[in-house]
């Protein structure tokens, strides 16, 4: 990360630092929308199905702005279109804190989906462009969403010690200013320096990426793999506390253990990414996520689940940075594909926490989580083709060198 950092630009280096603090943020407030909601639906008395609806809101925003968010760009200006959209989050959060009525909540989060949306689809373009083709940067950007994960469970627990029934709205406040700070520190950076709006234009209407079976590839791995992402973020607390196995406080620590682990991977990932190719990798996570994914749904002891949230960790760590390496320069080549990638992806974010909702209403939420074992046998099959794929390429570059 240092040789990176050292061959970039002053400027370039300032919008890398904008980059891996906007993902800080939006990784603690993603995650405290997790944490509170059992908070958040005690308060303004909605049910799992409204509840796993709102996750799903988020899920809609997200994959909506995917089509979007290019055009923003051209329109706007990158930095202009990065900056509003990324602080649309917090104006989410405090419609969070002034109102209940579940069409006021579902617009809240919907708005925090545009925002995650928007900046997954920037934050990835940019990085991966100066990048240029290396796992390692992608992964410690998405170690700085895990860092400030694994501290939002802990901030929350803080805040229920401190504001007792309205820790929920403490914890919101406090995201509210760390995002504000993001903001701020932003307004300052240079993001717009490298490409005339002329090629932005021409770029963002070449479609030839749909003809690339790597894109569909990679597009059925992070489409089940944000599935599951999604849902752990929404609903993993949930799932502890109203299963009966861990109380309010054992569940936070515990949730929080998952990104203390993802963390942890997404660094490791990083070492790990000079030695092995990117489908290599995937192959090792996707089966990985498939088995720790069984045993915290059927675990009923704090020593199985404490296991399967560590191992869950580990292997959805690296899932999305190694993806987004995984299709080469495939993103570079086609700007418009991230957009897209992003959109057909969140379809996963946005069907599987509303699914545990609804299933959870008829049958309690531990059945409701089981519903993610289709994803992670989905997951498996997608890293079993994508595998196929990169040794049928090695197999065809022997044949023709022979």
């Amino acid at each position: 990360m240092k040789a990176f950092l050292s061959s970039l630009s002053r400027s370039k280096r300032y919008v890398v630092a904008e980059l891996l603090l906007v993902y800080f943020a939006q990784g603690l407030s993603s995650i405290m929308l997790g944490s509170v909601l059992p908070d958040l639906r005690a308060a303004y008395a909605l049910d799992y199905q409204i509840g796993g609806t709102l996750l799903s809101a988020q899920s809609i925003g997200y994959l909506g702005i995917g089509l979007l968010s290019g055009l923003a760009a051209i329109k706007w200006g990158l930095k202009r279109a990065y900056l509003i959209l990324y602080y649309v989050f917090a104006v989410g959060f405090v419609m969070l804190l002034t109102n209940g009525s579940p069409v006021w909540l579902l617009a809240a989060m919907f708005l925090t989906g545009i925002s995650k949306g928007a900046i997954t689809d920037y934050n990835n373009r940019v990085m991966s462009e100066y990048a240029n083709g290396s796992a390692t940067p992608l992964n410690m950007m998405h170690a700085a969403y895990a860092f400030g994960a694994c501290v939002a469970p802990l901030a929350v627990l803080a805040c229920h010690k401190l504001g007792g029934d309205n820790g929920w709205r403490l914890a919101l406040e406090i995201s509210i200013v760390l995002l504000t700070a993001s903001f701020i520190f932003g307004l300052f950076m240079k993001m717009d320096d490298d490409k005339s709006t002329k090629t932005e234009q021409k770029s963002a209407t070449d479609y030839g990426f749909f003809r690339e079976k790597l894109f569909w590839l990679c597009t059925a791995l992070c489409f089940f793999y944000e599935a599951v992402e999604a849902s752990m973020m929404g609903w993993l607390t949930s799932f502890y506390i109203d299963s009966g196995v861990l109380a309010a406080d054992a569940a936070q620590i515990i949730t929080s253990l998952l990104w203390v682990s993802l963390l942890i991977g997404r660094f490791s990932c990083s070492v790990i990414a000079a030695k092995f190719r990117p489908w290599q990798m995937i192959t090792v996570m996707c089966f990985g996520v498939a088995a720790f994914l069984v045993l915290l749904v059927t675990g009923t002891t704090l020593p199985i689940l404490t296991v399967a949230t560590i191992g869950l960790g580990l292997c959805m760590s690296g899932m999305y940075g190694t993806t987004v390496a995984n299709a080469g320069d495939l993103f570079s080549r086609y700007p418009a594909s991230m957009g897209i990638y992003v959109t057909l992806n969140g379809f996963g974010a946005a069907i599987a926490p509303a699914a545990i909702g609804i299933a959870a209403n008829r049958a309690g939420i531990r059945w409701g989580f089981a519903t993610l074992l289709i994803a992670g046998v989905l997951l498996v099959v997608s890293a079993v083709l994508n595998a196929r794929y990169f040794k049928g390429r090695q197999h065809s570059k022997a044949v023709s060198r022979a």
